[in-house]
C-alpha cells in the first residue's frame, strides 16, 4: 500500500509543483502500511530539536498499529555545505521527509525535483512558506509538500518594549542578512515599532564573527531603549556575542522565541516549538492514514492561545534592564 501512495504522489507531481486535482491526478490517497522510514533534516538548535521531538512523539502516539516507524535525523554541518547532499540521501532512501527550517526544507524540495522520486515532504519552523517557495499559497493546493510556520506574534513582542518602559522611543532590530525567515520578521517588527510611535534602527550581521561588533555599535546608538532579535539561527547559535555586548547597558532584548531568550534575551511572547512539531506530526499522520494528499493540507500555525510570555530574570539583571511587576506576573521565568 505504501508503494501505491508513492505511485499516486508521483502521478500527482509529474510537473513537480503540479498536483492540484487535475484530470490526470489520482482522486483518492492510499494509506501507507508496514514500515515507514522518515528522514528528518534538522540544523542543530534547541528549538528545532523540540520541533523534531514533538513531531516524532505525535506520530508514535497516534495509534497507527499497522505501521512501524524508523526515524533518522540528518544534521547539516555548521556551514550547511552538506545540506543538499543530505536532502538527496533522504529522498533516495526514505518514505517521508521532514525539513525543520527554511533552508533545509528548500533543499528537500529541490532534491525531490532532481531525483524525480516523489515522497510526502513536510516542513516546520518555516516563517514564510509561500515567500520561500515551498507552497504556492497558505491554502496550499499544489505539490507534494505541506507543513507549519513558526511566524512569531511580532506585534505583541514589540508591544513588550513599551510595557517594560513606557518612555521608550527607539528600538534596534538585529538579524542576519542571509536568513530570509529573519528578514520577514524584522520587516514586521519595523512596522510594529513605527506603529507604536517609536523609531526603528536596523542593523544586520553577515555571520557569527561580526555579531559582537554590530551589536556593540547598535547598543551605542543614542537613546536606544531595546533591541528586537527575530528567530535567527546564526544569532541563536552565538548568544554570548549579544550578551557580552549589552551587559550593564540598561537595554531590553526582545527575542523571537524562548530558546533564544535563554541565551541573550530579557522577555518575549514565544511560540512552543514542541507544539509546532506536534501540529506537523498531525499532518503526517493524516497522510500516512491515507486521509489526504499533502497538497490538500493548508499551512499550519500555532494559535495565539498556545503562545506564552517568558522572561529571563538573570539576563535582565545582567543588562540592568527592569521588568515591571505587571509584566513579570504574566511571564514564566526561565532564570
Amino acid at each position: 500500500m505504501k508503494k501505491s501512495l508513492l505511485a499516486s504522489l508521483l502521478l500527482c507531481a509529474l510537473s513537480v509543483v503540479g498536483c492540484g486535482g487535475g484530470d490526470d491526478s489520482p482522486s483518492t490517497p492510499t494509506p501507507m502500511l508496514g514500515k515507514v522510514r522518515i528522514g528528518i533534516l534538522q540544523p542543530n538548535h534547541p528549538a528545532l530539536e523540540a520541533a523534531a521531538n514533538g513531531f516524532k512523539d505525535y506520530i508514535l502516539n497516534a495509534g497507527l498499529s499497522d505501521n512501524e516507524f524508523e526515524f533518522t535525523i540528518y544534521t547539516p554541518n555548521v556551514s550547511g555545505s552538506d545540506t543538499n547532499d543530505l536532502a538527496k540521501a533522504i529522498v533516495s532512501t526514505c518514505d517521508m521527509a521532514l525539513g525543520i527550517g527554511t533552508g533545509v526544507s528548500q533543499a528537500l524540495k529541490n532534491a525531490v525535483v532532481q531525483k524525480g522520486r516523489v515522497i510526502p515532504t513536510l516542513f516546520t519552523a518555516v516563517t514564510d512558506p509561500v515567500g520561500s517557495g515551498l507552497v504556492a499559497s497558505k491554502n496550499n493546493g499544489v505539490g507534494f509538500m505541506c507543513g507549519t510556520s513558526d511566524m512569531n506574534p511580532v506585534a505583541e513582542q514589540i508591544a513588550l518594549v513599551k510595557q517594560c518602559n513606557p518612555d521608550a522611543d527607539k528600538v534596534g532590530v538585529l538579524y542576519t542578512v542571509s536568513e530570509v525567515n529573519s528578514q520577514v520578521q524584522a520587516n514586521e517588527a519595523v512596522v510594529a515599532i513605527q506603529s507604536a510611535g517609536m523609531e526603528a534602527v536596523v542593523r544586520t550581521v553577515q555571520g557569527a564573527s561580526d555579531i559582537s561588533t554590530v551589536c556593540t555599535e547598535l547598543a551605542s546608538v543614542a537613546g536606544l531603549d531595546a533591541i528586537y532579535i527575530p528567530t535567527d539561527n546564526n544569532i541563536a547559535q552565538n548568544p554570548g556575542a549579544v550578551k557580552g555586548s549589552l551587559t550593564g547597558k540598561g537595554i531590553h532584548v526582545i527575542c523571537g522565541e524562548e530558546n533564544m531568550l535563554a541565551g541573550c534575551g530579557t522577555v518575549t511572547k514565544s511560540i512552543d516549538y514542541t507544539k509546532l512539531g506536534e501540529l506537523t506530526g498531525k499532518m503526517a499522520v493524516s497522510i500516512i492514514k491515507g486521509e489526504v494528499f499533502p497538497y490538500q493540507i493548508p499551512v499550519g500555525y500555532i494559535s495565539d492561545e498556545e503562545c506564552e510570555y517568558v522572561m529571563s530574570s538573570t539576563n535582565a539583571a545582567s543588562y540592568n534592564a527592569l521588568i515591571p511587576e505587571d509584566v513579570r506576573n504574566r511571564c514564566r521565568d526561565i532564570g
